[in-house]
């Protein structure tokens, strides 16, 4: 089973209002948005980010594939 990090970025994520929701950017990167309607709310992040809890995770693989260099 890979091994991952999970970082926490909350701290790093800012986020533009939008009409209907609100994108969500790290380091100049478009990560997710946020979408809310009434009383509901959902997130939609790229691959590699998570939300657990209101905080932001960014998942780092720490699995190494094998070297074909002799």
């Amino acid at each position: 089973m890979p091994k991952s990090l999970k970082v926490d970025i909350t701290d790093k994520v800012i986020g533009k209002f939008k009409d209907g929701y609100i994108e969500l950017y790290s380091s100049k990167y478009l990560i997710g948005k946020f979408f809310f309607k009434e009383m509901e709310q959902t997130f939609q992040l790229a691959e590699g980010y998570v939300e657990e809890d209101g905080r932001f995770y960014l998942l780092i693989n720490l699995h190494h594939e094998p070297s074909n260099v002799r």
